[in-house]
C-alpha cells in the first residue's frame, strides 16, 4: 500500500509538469558557432575552482550575484581540454546540486580533503558549507551556520560573530602558511582590516576546524577609504563600535555599523613567502594592489598602485577598470597548475555583458605575471545580452519561420546603461531552427533611452502585420508600430511614447498581449513588481485599441516568495492556450516559475497548478516564452533572467518524459526490484545471454550520480547513498545485446 501510494504521488507529479527538457540550438554570432549559447549569461561573478563532474580535475564555479536584490545562481563550467587550454562548456544541471545562498559565495578546500568547500555570506557574517560530494554526486553539507571570532584573545575570550558584509567578499587565504585557512575583513566601523587567525593547527594539529580568534584589527597598518589607501593610521585598538546584542545560539552576538563593502584577495604577488592584497571597493572604478613588505606572520604594507596588473613593469595590455566595483580572484583557469587572475564588478550599474575578464600567468606559481586574455571570458560562447533578458517569438521577415527577440534592461557600455532589443534572425528552418545574431540594437530602440526594455508582440492596430510592445521600468507601455503590412519584412519605424496613457499601480511592466476573456480582441496583461499580474481590458476596437484597468491583480495570482522581497516580486506572465484551455505561466524574482489554471470565468482565483515548475531554477528575474519553435505542434519553452542569457528546453529532447526504452525486447526481460526501494535493488535477467554490463544511475536533471558493473544475473546492488526521489537506471548490457541502454525508472522512498 505505501508503494502505492508513493507510485500515485509520482505520477501526479509528472502529470503537473511540463512535457519539457533541457535542450539546445545551434546560435551563430559574427560568422561564429557559440559553443554554450543556452548557459544563461553571467552579470557579476564571484569565481571559484571546484571539481564540478567528479573527474578528480578542478572545473569553474561561478556565483552570480545578477540582480541588485543579491539574489544569484551558481554556474557550473567544466574544463574540457588540457594543460593551457581554456576550453570549456557550460554544465548548467549541476546548478542545481548547491546550496541556496545570497550575496557571495567562493570555494576553498578548509579541511584538506582535497574538496573545495562553500563560504558565503550569511545575515550575520559568514556561512560555511563542507563539501560531502562522492560517487554519488555532488553535495554541500552545512558545517557553520556563522563563524565566530575571539575578539578579545590573551584576556576573557569574547566570541562574537566574524563580521563581513554582505555586499563585500572577505579574503580567505592560509595567511601565515601554518596550513590552515585564515580570514580577512573589513572591521565593521569601515576602514581597517582585520585578521582573523585560524587556530585549527594550534590546537588540534589539523586544518578540519573553524576556530578563529581576531589576531589584529589593524593587519599590515593598512586603511582603506574613499577609493585610497593609507598607511600607517592604526594608532592602537580600535573601537568595536557595537551598539546592541543579540543572542544567537550560544553566543551574544554584538550588532556593528556595517562596512560599505570591499573585496580582499590575498595571494603572493612576488614568491617572498607573505600574501600581498588585491582591493576592490564599492563606488570605486579600479583594484588597489598593495604590496606585503613584512613577512608572512608579520604584515606591514608600504606600497601601493592603482595601475595593477600593469605594475611593476608587467605588460598587460588592459589596465582593470570598471565602472563600479571590481573585484578579484586568483584561481587557475587553464590547468597549467599556475593561478590566473579573474576579475569581475560585484555590483549593478557596472559592466555587465563584458563583466568577466581574464588575466592569464604567464610568469611562475611563486611569481606571478599577468596577461589580460579578454573581457567576456565564457561570456562569448553564449547568449548574453546584458542585465535581464526578455524572449519573445516572432516572424520578423515573414519567412514563415519563428525568430528570436530579446529585452533587455540594458548593455552596460561607456559608463552607460543601455536598453535595446536584440534580434536573433532564424536561418534554419521551420523544424530545425538555427539562430543568427541580426542586431544588438533592433529597431534603434536605444534611440529611445528607455530603461528596461520588456518585448511583447501582436497585431495591436489590426492591419495584419506584428506589432511590438513595450513595458518599462517606469510601468509604461510604449508602441514600436509596424507599418510594412502583411506578408512583409517588419518595419518598427514608428514610435509612440505611451500611447495608451497610463501608468501601472507597481512599476516594471512586463506585459502580453493576450485574449484573456475571449471577445476576439487583444487584452494586455502586465506583470509587475508586486509579483502580481495587471488586467487591461481591450474596450476599444481591433484596429483601435483602448486599454481600460479591470484589476491590478488578476486571478490572485502574487508570485512572492520571501517576505523581505514584499513589493519587489517581479511577475512576468505568459498566458496560453491547450486543449481549449486556458493557462498561465510566471516568471518571478526569485526564478521560480508558478504555473496557473484560469477558469472560464476570469473574475474567479486562477487555481495554481505548480509553484515550481519541473522544478526549474535557472536564475532571479525568470522570464518566460512557451511557444512552439520546431514545428512538431508541442511547446517549447526560453526562460530569461538576471544574468542576461537564455535557458532553452523543448518537447523533442530525448529526456521528455523519461520513457522506458530498448533497442529489442530485452526491457522486459529485466526487472529492478523491489521498485520502489529503500536501500538495495536486485536486477534479474530473463534471458540467461543477458547477464552482465554496465549501469548508470541519473537523478532528475540528468546528471549521472551513481554507476557500476553487472557481473551476474540476480546481483544486489546497494543504492543507499542515494537521496529520496525518482531516477533513471540505464543499463548496458554486454556481449551480443549491446546497443542502445536498457532505461528503467526507479524510486527510493523514505
Amino acid at each position: 500500500m505505501i508503494a502505492l501510494t508513493l507510485m500515485n504521488v509520482w505520477i501526479a507529479f509528472l502529470s503537473a509538469q511540463l512535457p519539457i527538457a533541457r535542450d539546445t540550438i545551434t546560435v551563430i554570432e559574427n560568422n561564429v558557432v557559440l559553443k554554450m549559447p543556452w548557459a544563461n549569461g553571467l552579470n557579476f561573478a564571484n569565481v571559484s575552482a571546484l571539481d564540478v563532474n567528479l573527474d578528480g580535475l578542478n572545473d569553474l564555479v561561478i556565483y552570480d550575484k545578477s540582480n541588485q536584490y543579491a539574489t544569484g545562481r551558481f554556474r557550473c563550467f567544466v574544463n574540457t581540454g588540457g594543460s593551457g587550454s581554456l576550453q570549456y562548456r557550460a554544465l548548467p544541471d549541476a546548478s542545481y546540486f548547491f546550496p541556496n545562498v545570497k550575496s557571495w559565495a567562493v570555494f576553498y578546500d578548509y579541511n584538506g580533503d582535497g574538496k573545495a568547500d562553500l563560504f558565503c555570506s550569511t545575515d550575520l557574517g559568514i556561512k560555511v558549507f563542507k563539501n560531502t560530494s562522492s560517487s554519488a554526486g555532488l553535495n554541500f553539507t552545512l558545517s557553520k551556520a556563522l563563524l565566530y571570532s575571539n575578539y578579545n584573545p590573551g584576556g576573557q575570550a569574547m566570541y562574537l560573530n566574524l563580521y563581513a558584509s554582505n555586499v563585500a567578499v572577505p579574503g580567505i587565504s592560509d595567511i601565515d602558511n601554518d596550513g590552515d585557512l585564515d580570514i580577512l575583513s573589513f572591521a565593521p566601523q569601515g576602514i581597517f582590516v582585520e585578521y582573523h587567525k585560524n587556530l585549527s593547527r594550534e590546537l588540534y594539529g589539523h586544518s578540519d576546524s573553524l576556530v578563529f580568534e581576531r589576531s589584529s584589527n589593524c593587519w599590515g597598518n593598512v586603511s582603506e577609504s574613499n577609493c585610497g589607501v593609507d598607511f600607517g593610521l592604526c594608532t592602537g585598538s580600535k573601537p568595536l563600535a557595537f551598539t546592541t546584542s543579540t543572542l544567537v545560539g550560544d553566543h551574544q552576538v554584538q550588532s556593528k555599523p556595517y562596512h560599505a563593502g570591499s573585496c580582499l584577495t590575498c595571494f603572493d604577488n612576488d614568491g617572498d613567502g607573505d600574501k600581498d592584497l588585491l582591493m576592490g571597493d564599492i563606488s570605486c572604478n579600479l583594484i588597489q594592489f598593495v604590496k606585503n613588505n613584512g613577512t608572512a606572520t608579520n604584515a606591514s604594507f608600504n606600497d601601493t598602485t592603482k595601475l595593477y596588473p600593469n605594475f611593476p613593469n608587467k605588460n598587460s595590455t588592459q589596465l582593470i577598470r570598471m565602472n563600479n566595483y571590481p573585484c578579484s580572484y586568483f584561481v587557475d583557469a587553464d590547468k597549467d597548475n599556475k593561478s590566473d587572475l579573474f576579475v569581475s564588478p560585484n555590483a549593478s550599474n557596472s559592466e555587465n555583458y563584458r563583466s568577466l575578464w581574464l588575466y592569464k600567468n604567464i610568469g611562475t606559481a611563486s611569481q606571478v605575471n599577468f596577461q589580460f586574455v579578454k573581457n567576456n571570458f565564457l561570456q562569448d560562447e553564449m547568449i548574453d545580452v546584458g542585465q535581464n533578458s526578455y524572449p519573445v517569438l516572432f516572424d520578423y521577415n515573414a519567412d514563415g519561420k519563428k525568430d528570436l527577440l530579446i529585452g533587455t534592461y540594458g548593455y552596460y557600455n561607456n559608463n552607460t546603461l543601455n536598453a535595446r532589443l536584440t534580434l536573433y534572425e532564424n536561418v534554419g528552418t521551420a523544424s530545425v531552427p538555427k539562430y543568427q545574431l541580426l542586431s544588438r540594437d533592433y529597431a534603434n530602440l536605444s534611440a529611445q533611452s528607455l530603461n528596461n526594455v520588456m518585448p511583447c508582440v501582436g497585431d495591436v492596430d489590426g492591419d495584419g502585420d506584428t506589432d511590438i510592445l513595450i513595458g518599462t521600468s517606469s510601468g509604461q507601455i510604449h508602441w514600436l508600430k509596424n507599418t510594412a503590412g502583411p506578408n512583409n519584412v517588419c518595419n518598427f519605424s514608428v514610435f509612440l511614447n505611451n500611447p495608451f496613457s497610463f501608468t501601472t499601480a507597481s512599476g516594471a511592466a512586463s506585459p502580453q498581449l493576450f485574449d484573456l476573456d475571449g471577445d476576439g480582441l487583444l487584452d494586455l496583461m502586465i506583470g509587475t513588481m508586486s509579483g502580481k499580474i495587471a488586467f487591461y481590458k481591450n474596450t476599444g476596437t481591433a484596429t483601435n485599441p483602448a486599454f481600460t484597468n479591470i484589476t491590478n491583480g488578476i486571478g490572485n495570482v502574487d508570485v512572492t516568495t520571501e517576505p523581505l522581497l514584499q513589493g519587489f516580486s517581479f511577475a512576468s506572465p505568459f498566458f496560453y492556450k491547450e486543449n481549449g484551455n486556458t493557462f498561465l505561466l510566471v516568471g518571478s524574482i526569485s526564478g521560480q516559475i508558478f504555473h496557473y489554471s484560469v477558469p472560464a470565468n476570469i473574475n474567479n482565483a486562477f487555481t495554481l497548478i505548480s509553484n515550481s515548475v519541473n522544478h526549474l531554477l535557472e536564475g532571479p528575474n525568470s522570464t518566460i516564452c512557451y511557444e512552439d519553435v520546431n514545428g512538431d505542434n508541442k511547446r517549447d519553452l526560453f526562460i530569461g533572467g538576471a544574468s542576461g542569457g537564455l535557458s532553452f528546453f523543448s518537447s523533442a529532447s530525448p529526456y521528455v518524459g523519461l520513457l522506458e526504452q530498448s533497442s529489442s525486447d530485452l526491457s522486459n526481460q529485466v526487472e529492478l526490484f523491489p521498485n520502489p526501494f529503500q536501500s538495495r535493488v536486485t536486477i534479474s535477467f530473463m534471458n540467461a545471454q543477458a547477464n552482465a554490463g554496465q549501469f548508470t544511475v541519473e537523478n532528475m536533471v540528468g546528471e549521472v550520480v551513481m554507476q557500476g558493473q553487472i557481473y551476474q544475473n540476480n546481483q544486489e546492488l546497494d543504492l543507499s547513498n542515494l537521496t529520496t526521489g525518482m531516477f533513471i537506471f540505464k543499463l548496458n548490457l554486454s556481449g551480443d545485446f549491446q546497443a542502445k541502454p536498457i532505461i528503467k525508472k526507479i524510486i527510493k522512498s523514505m
